[in-house]
């Protein structure tokens, strides 16, 4: 009898363990990009205006990151390096004479032999959807769109929304405070490979992105399906803009409207994963591409204690704020270690169970998982700094290590009225300084990049033109992908039409039954 109850028991425990929504062990992985989001842009990590409720949750149960370093200072590049784990500069994702971005009129794109982290999780049954903003090249027939790299949805922009146009960007209908250039295309709004929408109406994509994003989660979950959300929001990068939730709502003006709609979309899609009971099986990582866009003053967000924002490669370009969440298997709290985004592709490697000697790449990043889960040390023992304008005569600006970092070259990017900004962040005419003897900081006790102690401690500058020299050899710079521009692939609704590119505008093809929401498996 005894037997019988036993096996009856575990029978039972059997049929829980197999059941829907317990059925893998492979995590499930949703990363939140934001876009030109400062260190210091949320609530959690200094600013009193924003209004951020769900990403403050997302840390209070889970692991804050102080000191997390994008790819880059500026976007194409950053979001390259998170999802190869290489630096940009190895894929090509340079140009030394522009802002090393792609645009609207770009014929290449991340090439197409990288492996980004959806192509490598493919190989251990994950499906994978990315939502918002590629910035990583359209091609002549939209060979470099996510639906080529690995990705097997995409609802989004396939670039910046700062390079089309959108007729309005605040509701109703507020103007986008930029014009329209003469050779602008309106923003498309795409369905996998299809324009679906153009213009972009921006006043209502959150809403459209949250239920894109529920829809897919079912379909995940109702399929049994281990998968990977790839959530890269337009927000809060300029020109601003919000739904009617979220236009005038925050006592910070445009910025903080935006705030307050992106960290919106991420209370929603963490309502969908509690719903499908898959809170307890996600990994959640948040953070942003880089730092804030100061040359737009107070509509360019913060970056707190860091020296400078974007473009720069001073820490206010690329240290960003990073937010790890995964109950029961990631504690609260906070960590100081020295971190990349080049680490996220080895780290869920091996979260997913691919073999390390699985593919024969060379990566820049490393496996931080017991970082994350057992709070050991991290693995990283330096980071390169690239300027957004890079060239392989020239390499990396500056390098850090656990403590120090040193600059052996600077550049100014833009210029600005304001006569008391700090002058090292101007860039004027994009003037390049080259130092024999580099600025020395130690971050751990001047994190602002304050006072230079190169003259006074030769030993450490002696160790950073070691550890340079030894670091940038390691780095190769592929072929530039960012050269080749021709006005003809242009994504256009509407072929052949006149003027071109301002008519390329066509009726929205958009409806909710693109996205269908059931929770019933039984439906699909």
């Amino acid at each position: 009898m005894k037997l019988q109850l036993r096996m009856e028991s575990i029978y039972l425990l059997l049929i829980l363990l197999t059941s829907s929504k317990c059925y893998t062990e492979k995590p499930n992985i949703v990363i939140f990009l934001a876009d030109d989001m400062g260190y210091a842009d949320l609530q959690s990590y200094g600013n009193p205006l924003s209004m951020t409720p769900n990403i403050d949750e997302l840390e209070r149960s889970g692991l804050k990151f102080t000191q997390m370093y994008s790819a880059s200072p500026i976007c194409s590049p950053s979001r390259a390096g998170l999802l190869t784990g290489r630096y940009p500069v190895r894929s090509g994702i340079w140009n030394k004479n522009e802002m090393s971005v792609f645009s609207t009129d770009s014929t290449l794109g991340l090439p197409l032999n990288e492996t980004t982290i959806p192509e490598m999780l493919a190989t251990q049954g994950y499906k994978s959807a990315i939502i918002g903003k590629w910035h990583l090249g359209v091609g002549l027939s939209k060979e470099y769109l996510p639906l080529n790299q690995g990705f097997d949805h995409f609802f989004g922009l396939p670039y910046s929304h700062e390079s089309c146009f959108s007729s309005a960007c605040f509701y109703p209908d507020i103007e986008c405070d930029f014009d329209m250039r003469n050779d602008s295309v309106p923003c498309p709004l795409m369905l996998e490979n299809d324009i679906i929408e153009q213009p972009l109406d921006l006043t209502t994509l959150a809403d459209r992105q949250v239920r894109a994003a529920r829809s897919w989660i079912q379909e995940f979950a109702c399929n049994e399906t281990p998968f990977f959300l790839f959530y890269s929001f337009l927000h809060p990068h300029t020109p601003h803009f919000a739904s009617r939730r979220y236009t005038n709502q925050t006592k910070g003006g445009q910025y903080t409207d935006s705030l307050a709609e992106l960290d919106w979309e991420i209370g929603e899609v963490m309502d969908e994963l509690r719903k499908n009971d898959l809170i307890e099986n996600t990994l959640v990582l948040f953070t942003s591409d880089n730092g804030p866009a100061q040359k737009e003053h107070t509509l360019g967000g913060f970056s707190g204690p860091m020296r400078c924002g974007k473009y720069s490669t001073f820490d206010g370009g690329s240290r960003v704020p990073a937010i790890a969440s995964w109950p029961g298997h990631i504690k609260q709290g906070v960590s100081m270690e020295l971190l990349s985004h080049l680490d996220i592709w080895p780290t869920l490697r091996r979260l997913s169970g691919t073999p390390v000697d699985y593919f024969d790449i060379i990566l820049d990043g490393y496996d931080i998982s017991d970082v994350m889960f057992n709070g050991e040390k991290s693995p990283r023992k330096t980071q390169l700094y690239y300027n957004a304008k890079p060239s392989p005569d020239l390499g990396p600006f500056a390098i850090r290590n656990k403590r120090y970092k040193g600059h052996f070259m600077t550049t100014n990017i833009y210029s600005l009225d304001r006569q008391d900004f700090d002058p090292m962040c101007l860039a004027g005419n994009s003037t390049i300084e080259i130092y024999t003897i580099p600025f020395v900081y130690d971050l751990l006790v001047d994190p602002e990049e304050r006072f230079d102690i190169a003259y006074q401690s030769q030993g450490v500058v002696q160790m950073m033109f070691r550890l340079m020299e030894e670091s940038s050899n390691k780095v190769t710079f592929g072929q530039s992908v960012l050269l080749s521009r021709d006005n003809s692939v242009l994504l256009c609704c509407n072929s052949g039409c006149a003027p071109f590119p301002s008519c390329c505008q066509c009726n929205s093809l958009y409806n909710i039954d693109l996205f269908p929401l059931h929770l019933d498996c039984s439906i699909l």
